[in-house]
Protein backbone atom coordinates (compact mmCIF):
# COMPACT_ATOMS: atom_id res chain seq x y z
CA UNK A 1 0.00 0.00 0.00
CA UNK A 2 1.25 3.19 -1.16
CA UNK A 3 1.57 6.15 1.60
CA UNK A 4 1.82 8.45 -0.76
CA UNK A 5 -1.33 9.98 -1.13
CA UNK A 6 -2.44 13.78 -1.95
CA UNK A 7 -3.16 14.34 2.14
CA UNK A 8 0.98 13.32 2.83
CA UNK A 9 1.49 15.49 0.15
CA UNK A 10 -0.67 18.25 1.47
CA UNK A 11 0.99 18.18 4.60
CA UNK A 12 4.28 17.79 3.59
CA UNK A 13 4.16 20.71 1.42
CA UNK A 14 2.57 22.74 3.97
CA UNK A 15 5.03 21.64 7.05
CA UNK A 16 8.46 22.53 5.43
CA UNK A 17 11.22 20.40 7.24
CA UNK A 18 13.31 22.53 9.62
CA UNK A 19 16.34 21.54 10.10
CA UNK A 20 17.81 24.48 12.44
CA UNK A 21 16.59 25.43 15.70
CA UNK A 22 16.48 29.30 14.84
CA UNK A 23 14.09 28.15 12.09
CA UNK A 24 11.63 26.85 14.77
CA UNK A 25 12.35 29.74 17.09
CA UNK A 26 11.53 32.63 14.53
CA UNK A 27 8.55 30.93 13.27
CA UNK A 28 7.14 30.80 17.55
CA UNK A 29 8.22 34.11 17.80
CA UNK A 30 5.96 35.12 14.63
CA UNK A 31 3.15 32.78 15.86
CA UNK A 32 3.27 34.45 19.21
CA UNK A 33 3.32 38.20 17.78
CA UNK A 34 0.47 36.85 15.87
CA UNK A 35 -1.43 35.61 18.01
CA UNK A 36 -1.18 38.69 20.59
CA UNK A 37 -2.45 40.72 17.30
CA UNK A 38 -5.54 38.39 16.90
CA UNK A 39 -6.15 39.61 21.00
CA UNK A 40 -4.89 43.09 20.73
CA UNK A 41 -8.49 44.63 21.71
CA UNK A 42 -7.77 42.33 24.76
CA UNK A 43 -4.56 43.47 25.58
CA UNK A 44 -5.55 47.15 25.15
CA UNK A 45 -8.95 46.99 27.26
CA UNK A 46 -7.39 44.89 29.99
CA UNK A 47 -4.79 48.13 29.84
CA UNK A 48 -7.03 50.81 30.04
CA UNK A 49 -9.31 49.35 32.74
CA UNK A 50 -6.04 49.26 35.10
CA UNK A 51 -5.32 52.47 33.74
CA UNK A 52 -8.40 54.34 35.05
CA UNK A 53 -8.78 52.08 38.07
CA UNK A 54 -4.91 53.41 39.21
CA UNK A 55 -6.55 56.79 38.32
CA UNK A 56 -9.64 56.40 40.69
CA UNK A 57 -7.54 55.01 43.67
CA UNK A 58 -5.06 57.29 43.77
CA UNK A 59 -7.87 59.91 43.79
CA UNK A 60 -10.00 58.14 46.57
CA UNK A 61 -6.80 57.28 49.14
CA UNK A 62 -6.09 59.95 51.36
CA UNK A 63 -3.07 61.69 51.64
CA UNK A 64 -0.30 61.13 54.01
CA UNK A 65 2.54 63.93 54.46
CA UNK A 66 5.86 63.70 55.98
CA UNK A 67 7.52 65.91 58.27
CA UNK A 68 10.68 66.20 58.70
CA UNK A 69 13.38 67.67 61.98
CA UNK A 70 17.40 67.22 61.67
CA UNK A 71 19.17 67.08 65.20
CA UNK A 72 22.77 66.90 66.34
CA UNK A 73 24.36 65.82 69.27
CA UNK A 74 25.96 67.77 71.38
CA UNK A 75 29.87 67.61 71.95
CA UNK A 76 31.71 67.66 74.74
CA UNK A 77 34.64 69.18 74.95
CA UNK A 78 38.38 67.44 74.30
CA UNK A 79 36.39 65.40 71.28
CA UNK A 80 34.40 63.71 73.79
CA UNK A 81 31.24 62.57 72.41
CA UNK A 82 28.61 63.19 75.13
CA UNK A 83 27.53 59.42 75.33
CA UNK A 84 31.62 58.40 75.20
CA UNK A 85 31.31 58.22 78.79
CA UNK A 86 28.25 56.65 79.59
CA UNK A 87 29.05 52.88 80.29
CA UNK A 88 31.46 54.47 82.77
CA UNK A 89 29.25 56.51 84.74
CA UNK A 90 27.53 55.09 87.79
CA UNK A 91 24.28 57.11 87.44
CA UNK A 92 23.49 55.28 84.23
CA UNK A 93 24.16 51.89 85.40
CA UNK A 94 20.93 50.48 84.59
CA UNK A 95 21.97 51.32 80.67
CA UNK A 96 25.40 50.04 80.86
CA UNK A 97 23.94 46.32 79.55
CA UNK A 98 22.91 48.23 76.36
CA UNK A 99 26.40 48.49 75.66
CA UNK A 100 27.18 45.16 74.22
CA UNK A 101 23.72 45.90 71.66
CA UNK A 102 24.32 49.64 70.52
CA UNK A 103 27.53 50.35 68.82
CA UNK A 104 27.55 53.60 68.73
CA UNK A 105 26.06 57.61 70.36
CA UNK A 106 23.57 57.21 67.09
CA UNK A 107 22.06 54.56 68.02
CA UNK A 108 22.13 55.14 71.39
CA UNK A 109 19.62 58.15 70.82
CA UNK A 110 17.84 55.89 68.41
CA UNK A 111 17.26 53.56 71.57
CA UNK A 112 16.06 56.07 73.63
CA UNK A 113 13.43 57.33 71.33
CA UNK A 114 12.19 54.08 70.97
CA UNK A 115 12.36 53.56 74.60
CA UNK A 116 9.16 52.90 76.19
CA UNK A 117 9.36 56.39 78.60
CA UNK A 118 9.46 58.43 75.42
CA UNK A 119 6.76 56.60 73.35
CA UNK A 120 4.75 56.64 76.47
CA UNK A 121 5.03 60.57 76.70
CA UNK A 122 4.37 60.96 73.43
CA UNK A 123 0.74 58.86 73.32
CA UNK A 124 -0.44 60.63 76.47
CA UNK A 125 0.55 64.19 75.56
CA UNK A 126 -0.79 63.90 72.00
CA UNK A 127 -3.27 61.27 72.47
CA UNK A 128 -2.11 59.26 70.14
CA UNK A 129 -4.57 56.01 71.27
CA UNK A 130 -7.43 57.96 70.18
CA UNK A 131 -5.77 59.38 66.94
CA UNK A 132 -4.70 55.71 66.00
CA UNK A 133 -7.96 54.14 67.14
CA UNK A 134 -5.89 51.48 68.97
CA UNK A 135 -7.56 49.06 71.56
CA UNK A 136 -4.61 49.46 74.28
CA UNK A 137 -1.23 51.55 74.68
CA UNK A 138 0.73 48.21 73.24
CA UNK A 139 -1.24 49.24 69.53
CA UNK A 140 -0.69 52.50 69.98
CA UNK A 141 3.16 52.06 70.59
CA UNK A 142 3.16 49.77 67.82
CA UNK A 143 1.44 52.06 65.47
CA UNK A 144 3.54 55.16 66.62
CA UNK A 145 6.90 53.28 65.75
CA UNK A 146 5.08 52.97 61.86
CA UNK A 147 4.54 56.36 62.09
CA UNK A 148 7.91 57.89 62.60
CA UNK A 149 10.89 56.77 61.11
CA UNK A 150 14.48 57.69 62.86
CA UNK A 151 17.34 57.05 60.70
CA UNK A 152 21.26 58.20 61.07
CA UNK A 153 23.87 59.43 58.86
CA UNK A 154 27.24 57.70 59.26
CA UNK A 155 28.64 60.68 56.94
CA UNK A 156 27.95 63.62 59.09
CA UNK A 157 26.73 62.15 62.23
CA UNK A 158 22.93 63.56 62.35
CA UNK A 159 19.66 62.06 63.06
CA UNK A 160 16.78 62.43 60.79
CA UNK A 161 13.08 62.13 62.15
CA UNK A 162 10.65 61.60 60.09
CA UNK A 163 6.64 61.45 61.05
CA UNK A 164 3.74 60.83 58.77
CA UNK A 165 0.07 61.55 59.14
CA UNK A 166 -2.55 62.60 57.21
CA UNK A 167 -2.56 66.07 58.99
CA UNK A 168 0.49 67.99 57.62
CA UNK A 169 0.08 70.36 61.20
CA UNK A 170 0.25 67.36 63.18
CA UNK A 171 3.21 65.35 61.27
CA UNK A 172 5.40 68.07 61.96
CA UNK A 173 4.15 68.47 65.74
CA UNK A 174 4.86 64.91 66.13
CA UNK A 175 8.51 65.21 64.74
CA UNK A 176 9.21 68.33 67.10
CA UNK A 177 8.09 66.62 70.26
CA UNK A 178 9.88 63.50 69.49
CA UNK A 179 12.69 65.90 69.93
CA UNK A 180 11.42 67.77 73.13
CA UNK A 181 11.38 64.06 75.09
CA UNK A 182 14.26 63.38 73.69
CA UNK A 183 15.85 66.14 75.35
CA UNK A 184 13.84 65.81 78.59
CA UNK A 185 14.98 62.19 78.99
CA UNK A 186 18.78 62.77 78.46
CA UNK A 187 18.40 66.36 80.94
CA UNK A 188 16.66 63.27 83.61
CA UNK A 189 19.40 60.81 82.95
CA UNK A 190 22.22 63.71 83.69
CA UNK A 191 24.00 61.37 80.45
CA UNK A 192 27.25 64.20 80.52
CA UNK A 193 29.93 64.68 83.15
CA UNK A 194 28.76 67.65 83.83
CA UNK A 195 25.17 66.96 84.15
CA UNK A 196 26.04 64.57 86.48
CA UNK A 197 28.03 66.92 88.63
CA UNK A 198 25.32 69.12 88.56
CA UNK A 199 22.45 66.63 90.00
CA UNK A 200 24.45 65.68 92.03
CA UNK A 201 25.16 68.70 93.92
CA UNK A 202 21.83 69.76 93.40
CA UNK A 203 20.79 66.88 95.69
CA UNK A 204 23.17 67.53 98.84
CA UNK A 205 22.24 71.51 98.26
CA UNK A 206 18.74 70.00 99.29
CA UNK A 207 19.97 67.93 101.65
CA UNK A 208 22.39 70.09 103.61
CA UNK A 209 19.95 72.81 103.36
CA UNK A 210 17.23 70.81 105.37
CA UNK A 211 20.08 69.62 107.55
CA UNK A 212 21.52 73.39 108.16
CA UNK A 213 17.75 74.42 109.28
CA UNK A 214 17.03 71.31 112.05
CA UNK A 215 20.84 72.27 113.46
CA UNK A 216 19.85 76.41 113.59
CA UNK A 217 16.78 75.16 115.77
CA UNK A 218 19.01 72.51 117.76
CA UNK A 219 21.60 75.60 118.42
CA UNK A 220 19.00 78.01 119.24
CA UNK A 221 17.53 75.73 122.04
CA UNK A 222 20.84 74.85 123.30
CA UNK A 223 21.56 78.61 123.61
CA UNK A 224 18.84 79.67 125.42
CA UNK A 225 19.43 76.65 127.86
CA UNK A 226 22.83 77.83 128.49
CA UNK A 227 22.60 81.68 128.49
CA UNK A 228 23.66 84.21 126.15
CA UNK A 229 27.20 84.32 126.97
CA UNK A 230 27.63 81.04 124.87
CA UNK A 231 27.45 82.72 121.82
CA UNK A 232 30.82 84.60 122.44
CA UNK A 233 32.57 82.53 124.26
CA UNK A 234 32.63 79.36 120.92
CA UNK A 235 33.06 82.32 118.67
CA UNK A 236 36.32 83.26 120.87
CA UNK A 237 37.11 79.48 120.83
CA UNK A 238 38.77 77.27 118.30
CA UNK A 239 35.70 75.32 118.16
CA UNK A 240 34.52 76.84 114.67
CA UNK A 241 37.79 76.77 113.01
CA UNK A 242 37.52 73.46 113.98
CA UNK A 243 33.72 72.89 112.43
CA UNK A 244 34.93 74.66 109.24
CA UNK A 245 38.07 72.97 108.87
CA UNK A 246 36.14 69.49 109.63
CA UNK A 247 33.07 70.60 107.05
CA UNK A 248 36.02 71.04 104.67
CA UNK A 249 37.15 67.31 104.77
CA UNK A 250 33.78 66.08 104.52
CA UNK A 251 33.01 68.16 101.46
CA UNK A 252 36.14 67.20 99.50
CA UNK A 253 35.78 63.40 100.46
CA UNK A 254 31.76 63.81 98.80
CA UNK A 255 33.75 65.86 95.88
CA UNK A 256 36.31 62.86 95.76
CA UNK A 257 33.72 60.09 95.78
CA UNK A 258 31.60 61.77 93.03
CA UNK A 259 34.52 62.41 90.79
CA UNK A 260 35.18 58.66 91.32
CA UNK A 261 32.23 57.78 89.57
CA UNK A 262 33.18 59.07 86.10
CA UNK A 263 37.44 59.23 86.35
CA UNK A 264 40.01 57.39 86.84
CA UNK A 265 42.63 56.51 89.43
CA UNK A 266 45.33 58.72 87.20
CA UNK A 267 43.17 61.44 87.39
CA UNK A 268 45.04 64.96 88.06
CA UNK A 269 41.83 66.49 90.30
CA UNK A 270 41.53 63.39 92.22
CA UNK A 271 44.97 63.64 93.06
CA UNK A 272 44.38 67.19 94.03
CA UNK A 273 41.45 66.48 96.14
CA UNK A 274 43.19 63.83 98.12
CA UNK A 275 46.47 65.62 98.61
CA UNK A 276 43.95 68.72 100.42
CA UNK A 277 42.32 66.41 102.52
CA UNK A 278 45.25 65.20 103.85
CA UNK A 279 46.45 68.73 104.21
CA UNK A 280 43.21 69.58 106.19
CA UNK A 281 43.71 66.11 108.37
CA UNK A 282 46.89 67.43 109.49
CA UNK A 283 45.46 70.40 110.74
CA UNK A 284 42.84 69.10 112.88
CA UNK A 285 45.24 66.46 114.52
CA UNK A 286 47.92 69.32 115.26
CA UNK A 287 45.35 71.30 116.82
CA UNK A 288 43.96 68.24 118.33
CA UNK A 289 47.29 67.64 120.13
CA UNK A 290 48.21 70.78 120.41
CA UNK A 291 45.01 71.64 122.82
CA UNK A 292 45.78 68.62 124.32
CA UNK A 293 49.56 69.34 125.52
CA UNK A 294 48.74 72.96 126.55
CA UNK A 295 45.85 72.00 128.85
CA UNK A 296 43.35 74.45 127.25
CA UNK A 297 45.39 77.25 128.59
CA UNK A 298 45.62 79.44 124.93
CA UNK A 299 43.22 82.28 125.15
CA UNK A 300 42.03 80.64 122.04
CA UNK A 301 40.70 77.62 123.92
CA UNK A 302 37.91 77.06 126.50
CA UNK A 303 39.05 74.33 128.84
CA UNK A 304 36.83 71.14 129.60
CA UNK A 305 36.28 71.45 132.74
CA UNK A 306 34.93 75.19 132.80
CA UNK A 307 32.07 74.43 130.39
CA UNK A 308 29.05 72.84 131.54
CA UNK A 309 26.64 69.64 130.43
CA UNK A 310 24.35 72.58 128.94
CA UNK A 311 27.22 74.63 127.61
CA UNK A 312 28.54 71.41 126.17
CA UNK A 313 26.00 70.45 124.45
CA UNK A 314 25.87 74.09 122.93
CA UNK A 315 29.45 73.98 121.40
CA UNK A 316 28.24 70.08 119.88
CA UNK A 317 25.13 72.32 118.34
CA UNK A 318 27.69 74.98 117.36
CA UNK A 319 29.72 72.63 116.20
CA UNK A 320 27.24 71.17 113.72
CA UNK A 321 25.79 74.35 112.73
CA UNK A 322 29.63 75.44 111.31
CA UNK A 323 29.53 72.34 109.40
CA UNK A 324 26.20 72.09 107.90
CA UNK A 325 27.08 76.33 106.80
CA UNK A 326 30.62 75.32 105.71
CA UNK A 327 29.20 72.12 103.49
CA UNK A 328 26.14 74.26 101.88
CA UNK A 329 28.87 77.33 101.06
CA UNK A 330 30.76 74.38 99.18
CA UNK A 331 27.75 72.34 97.36
CA UNK A 332 27.08 76.00 96.38
CA UNK A 333 29.72 76.97 94.41
CA UNK A 334 30.48 73.72 93.37
CA UNK A 335 26.89 73.81 91.53
CA UNK A 336 27.66 76.98 89.95
CA UNK A 337 30.41 75.52 88.07
CA UNK A 338 28.81 72.56 87.15
CA UNK A 339 26.04 74.84 85.35
CA UNK A 340 28.66 76.86 83.82
CA UNK A 341 29.95 74.05 82.45
CA UNK A 342 26.60 72.27 81.18
CA UNK A 343 25.88 75.67 79.95
CA UNK A 344 29.37 75.55 77.95
CA UNK A 345 28.13 72.15 76.26
CA UNK A 346 24.97 73.47 75.10
CA UNK A 347 21.98 70.99 75.45
CA UNK A 348 21.69 67.59 74.65
CA UNK A 349 20.81 67.71 71.20
CA UNK A 350 20.47 70.30 68.74
CA UNK A 351 17.93 70.89 66.08
CA UNK A 352 19.46 71.62 62.86
CA UNK A 353 16.13 71.66 61.05
CA UNK A 354 12.38 72.40 62.53
CA UNK A 355 10.22 70.10 61.27
CA UNK A 356 7.40 72.50 59.42
CA UNK A 357 3.69 71.47 57.89
CA UNK A 358 4.60 69.97 54.53
CA UNK A 359 2.84 71.65 51.89
CA UNK A 360 3.20 68.35 48.96
CA UNK A 361 1.82 65.19 49.97
CA UNK A 362 4.02 62.03 50.18
CA UNK A 363 1.40 59.31 49.48
CA UNK A 364 -0.27 58.56 46.96
CA UNK A 365 2.20 59.07 44.35
CA UNK A 366 -0.18 59.30 41.52
CA UNK A 367 2.12 59.04 38.67
CA UNK A 368 3.60 56.34 39.94
CA UNK A 369 0.16 54.56 41.19
CA UNK A 370 -1.27 54.80 37.79
CA UNK A 371 1.73 53.65 36.21
CA UNK A 372 1.77 50.33 37.98
CA UNK A 373 -1.30 49.76 37.68
CA UNK A 374 -1.46 50.29 34.09
CA UNK A 375 2.01 48.10 33.54
CA UNK A 376 0.15 45.07 35.58
CA UNK A 377 -2.51 45.53 33.26
CA UNK A 378 -0.79 45.42 30.29
CA UNK A 379 1.05 42.20 31.81
CA UNK A 380 -2.19 40.90 32.72
CA UNK A 381 -3.40 41.42 29.30
CA UNK A 382 -1.03 39.84 27.33
CA UNK A 383 -1.09 37.04 29.51
CA UNK A 384 -4.84 36.63 28.95
CA UNK A 385 -4.20 37.31 25.26
CA UNK A 386 -1.77 34.36 24.56
CA UNK A 387 -4.07 32.12 26.78
CA UNK A 388 -7.24 32.43 24.19
CA UNK A 389 -4.96 32.19 21.20
CA UNK A 390 -3.91 28.81 22.89
CA UNK A 391 -7.44 27.82 23.35
CA UNK A 392 -8.16 28.65 20.23
CA UNK A 393 -5.83 27.05 18.80
CA UNK A 394 -6.35 23.52 20.62
CA UNK A 395 -10.27 23.74 19.80
CA UNK A 396 -9.13 24.08 15.97
CA UNK A 397 -7.64 20.60 15.70
CA UNK A 398 -9.06 17.12 16.80
CA UNK A 399 -6.09 16.35 18.69
CA UNK A 400 -5.82 19.65 20.97
CA UNK A 401 -9.66 19.09 22.02
CA UNK A 402 -8.70 15.70 22.88
CA UNK A 403 -5.95 16.97 24.63
CA UNK A 404 -7.94 19.60 26.16
CA UNK A 405 -10.62 16.94 27.70
CA UNK A 406 -7.62 14.90 29.05
CA UNK A 407 -6.71 18.19 30.84
CA UNK A 408 -10.12 18.80 32.37
CA UNK A 409 -10.36 15.36 33.30
CA UNK A 410 -7.05 15.39 35.24
CA UNK A 411 -8.05 18.65 37.04
CA UNK A 412 -11.53 17.27 37.95
CA UNK A 413 -12.31 15.62 41.02
CA UNK A 414 -14.47 12.73 39.70
CA UNK A 415 -12.01 12.17 37.23
CA UNK A 416 -8.82 11.91 39.73
CA UNK A 417 -11.63 9.39 41.93
CA UNK A 418 -12.16 7.14 38.67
Amino acid sequence: MSMNTPSAQSSSSTLPETPSGEDESEINLLDVLIALGQEKLTVIGVTVLAGIAGIVISLITLPTYVARTTIMPAQQGGGASALAGLSGLAGLAGLSGMSGVVKSSDQMYIAFMRSQSVQMALIDQLQLKERYQSKNLEEARMSLTNNVSISADKSSGLLVIEAQDGDAEFAAKLANQQVHELNLILSRLAVTEAQQRRLYYEQQSTKTKKSLAEAEVRFKEAQQKAGIQVTSMLVDSAIGLWAGTHAQIIAKEQQLQMLGQFATLQNPEMHRLKTEIAVLRTQISQYEKGNQQSGGQEKSTVKTKDISPVQQDAAQAYRDLKIQETLLDGYVRQLEVARIDEAKEGPPVQVLDVARAPEIRAKPERKKLVLSYTVTGLIIGLVLALLKAFLRFAQSTPEGMQRLRDLQRAWSLRGSKS
